[in-house]
């Protein structure tokens, strides 16, 4: 805002979270790796491609939106803090659609990109000193209105989102723990199966992280013989879950078997309760890797969880009732309008087709039964009479008589209820079954950030840029920022642990609240709602800058981030 006042003119500026996500940007030096992995043009002036990344984000997550059409009136309006903080002055070139969509394809370069994500984790490593014991790979998708060509990135496919009438792409992402950082993505086109997307992640993050011996987790698509062979080749642990489909049915029996006559069970309590249960044993594996025989002992482990039984045994009840309606729904009752089935195969064929549909069968065992109708019918046309000849017509029509349960069948599959069996190749001592159990069960972590990712303000869906080269090169963009929103919580938790602390006043309405784990997101509204506005007096001989009152807790959150403590204030310097 600008106001004249005789010879001085007054600008009023908000700031708000702005110096916190640049200075945070710059901490991690994430303008020198963008400059130095992304490269710049030769011709290019004013605002490297490294400053314009950091300036996008802070956009980003300033602002709740990825658009790129927005940034340059944004940038303009905060111009006095970012000329403050980037140390040179800003022009509404550098925030050009052009620009900003140049500055994508260079994102989206796989080698580029490749180089980045390894120093901006080694950056963050080093300011951070950031611990890793395991990694947790996983995938994500997101969708947009995008129209869908042969070759493109945007492809239908099984959609997470519950979009499915909408393209998509593909994202893998690593998360580092206990960091909570992501380490490494990597964008697919939408139609592309999980299972052959672990190997070339792991490689990365292997490379990347330059350490031996982490617990690489990941759910049933990381269970590929030759992904678990590719893991331990690399002198790292694997832990996952094996699909019931990937094995012959003599195979799986005989592991349930060796379960079922499990001398002893491992319990697993938590807080005192009853959790599960497990039991364990060794088997050799071997496989081929870069074209050498590898050669590993891996731990089969059958994991019980009551809360999955009894959500099974709701999901297997539910079936039994919608499978039992369809069947008897094959007899349609009098006068409804709807014929009955006059051939016994055709019966047949349907009540097999709706046992499988509903994966019921050999538990529900339909009956049936043969009806004939007689009717008796002049020959001929015209009234009927004593003499008339007549002839008796015989129609038969199969109906459905009962569907009953098949008990043996149903307490078979009853006892298998809440068993998962996972795999791993780390030793007893490294990950005992229990630890094992609750790191698997512990995957909401990457799930969580999914979550994040897709909302505001990250908004990763829907994606609003229509080239392949800038669809990806966004994603990969927005990744960035969702690391910098998982720094700052992390972060900010590990400190108010380390403190024995909580956090007020960052609830809008509840000042005396108080929080020992703030969001990221809830931090930043706060910064907002308190209204840090940066003023610039300036004469025509002088210029002067003020700064608006700090929340009291401003101080404490740059302290965890290790941020200057006089960030803020630094820009009111009005040294000549």
């Amino acid at each position: 805002m600008l106001a004249c006042m005789g010879s001085l003119t007054l600008t009023h500026e908000r700031i708000d979270d702005i110096p916190l996500l640049v200075k945070l940007g710059q901490v991690l030096q994430l303008d020198t790796a963008v400059d130095t992995c992304l490269g710049t043009h030769g011709l290019q002036q004013g605002l490297s491609n490294g400053q314009l990344t950091i300036v996008w984000l802070a956009y980003i997550l300033s602002e709740g939106d990825h658009r790129k059409s927005s940034v340059e009136d944004w940038a303009w309006r905060h111009r006095q803090v970012l000329e403050r903080l980037l140390g040179q002055p800003l022009r509404r070139v550098d925030f050009s659609d052009d620009r900003l969509g140049n500055l994508l394809h260079r994102f989206s370069v796989d080698a580029k990109w490749e180089a980045l994500e390894q120093a901006v984790w080694q950056a963050s490593a080093q300011v951070y000193a950031l611990e890793v014991t395991t990694v947790r790979l996983d995938s994500t998708t997101t969708y947009g209105y995008h129209q869908v060509t042969d070759t493109g990135v945007m492809q239908h496919g099984h959609s997470k989102d519950h979009r499915p009438d909408l393209p998509q792409l593909k994202l893998m992402a690593a998360l580092a723990e206990p960091a909570g950082q992501w380490v490494a993505s990597e964008v697919y086109p939408g139609q592309r199966a999980d299972d052959g997307l672990y190997v070339p992640l792991y490689q990365r993050v292997h490379k990347i992280l330059e350490q031996a011996g982490l617990l690489y987790i990941g759910d049933c698509k990381m269970a590929a013989l030759g992904t678990r062979a590719q893991i331990a080749a690399g002198g790292d642990y694997y832990l996952t879950r094996l699909p019931r489909n990937l094995f012959s049915g003599t195979q799986w029996e005989a592991w349930e078997a060796r379960r079922a006559t499990a001398e002893q069970l491992t319990l697993f309590w938590e807080a005192g309760a009853l959790v599960g249960a497990g039991c364990e044993w060794e088997e050799t594996r071997s496989a081929e890797v870069a074209g050498e025989t590898v050669t590993w002992q891996e731990r089969l482990q059958w994991v019980y969880s009551p809360t999955l039984a009894a959500q099974q045994q709701q999901a297997l009840e539910r079936r039994l009732q919608q499978a039992t309606a369809a069947l008897q729904a094959l007899t349609p009752a009098p006068g409804r309008g709807k014929r009955a089935l006059r051939d016994a195969a055709t019966l047949q064929a349907r009540s097999t087709a709706i046992l499988d549909q509903h994966q019921v069968s050999g538990l529900l065992r339909p009956q049936w039964e043969v009806v004939e109708q007689r009717q008796t019918r002049y020959v001929g046309r015209g009234r009927g009479s004593a003499e008339r000849p007549t002839r008796e017509i015989i129609r038969q029509y199969y109906r459905i008589t009962t569907v009953e349960r098949v008990p043996p069948a149903i307490a078979a599959v009853q006892s298998a209820l809440g068993w998962q069996l996972q795999v791993t190749n780390a030793p007893p001592v490294r990950l005992p079954l229990a630890q094992a159990t609750a790191a698997y069960r512990a995957e909401w972590h990457l799930e969580h950030d999914f979550h994040r990712l897709k909302d505001r303000p990250v908004g990763l869906s829907p994606l609003f840029v229509w080239r392949d080269d800038q669809l990806c090169g966004l994603t990969r963009l927005l990744t960035l920022a969702l690391r910098l929103l998982t720094l700052i919580a992390t972060q900010v938790a590990q400190g108010l642990a380390a403190d024995e602390r909580s956090l007020p006043g960052l609830y809008e309405g509840q000042p005396q609240r108080a929080t020992t784990h703030p969001t990221a997101v809830r931090l930043l509204r706060a910064l907002s709602r308190a209204e840090i506005t940066l003023t610039k007096i300036q004469s025509p001989t002088h210029t002067e800058w003020y700064l608006s009152p700090l929340p009291p807790w401003l101080a404490q959150i740059l302290a965890y981030l290790k941020l200057p403590p006089d960030l803020y204030k630094s820009l009111t310097d009005n040294s000549p």
